[in-house]
């Protein structure tokens, strides 16, 4: 009996944190994430759905560059977490969408420094295209 407890203790450990570890996003040693990019204020919307990294897949890059939305700023949400960019975030998120040919689910890959629900960034590029 003893021996199921301690299996089973092991197995519920060993699932919590790969549940946490989901919930946090894709995050690597470097201190860059990978998500979606998107404006938030419409972002802020994505996060009160039950997987908002795959709700915001849905977001059109048309929406995101309107000027309204924009103007909120920009952020990325991986898996159930958003990101919100600083002032050069948010420079290089418009300079990102200017150049991409994806109209919808662009995922990003963002380097800079996180501090609570922000991140300072240092740079975007389309996932699976960083260093």
């Amino acid at each position: 009996m003893r021996l199921f407890l301690s299996a089973f203790a092991a197995a519920s450990v060993l699932t919590l944190a790969a549940a946490v570890s989901l919930a946090a996003g894709s995050k690597d040693q470097n201190g860059g994430v990978s998500g979606v990019l998107i404006d938030q204020a419409c972002g802020s919307k994505m996060m009160a759905k039950a997987d908002p990294e795959k709700a915001a897949a849905g977001h059109p890059k048309s929406c995101a560059t309107k000027d309204a939305c924009a103007a909120s700023g920009y952020a990325v949400i991986s898996g159930k977490q958003m990101l919100k960019f600083d002032d050069n975030g948010n420079k290089l998120a418009k300079e990102f969408l200017a150049k991409t040919d994806k109209t919808k689910d662009i995922r990003v890959h963002v380097e800079g420094t996180e501090k609570g629900d922000q991140i300072a960034v240092t740079s975007i590029t389309a996932a699976g295209d960083q260093k």
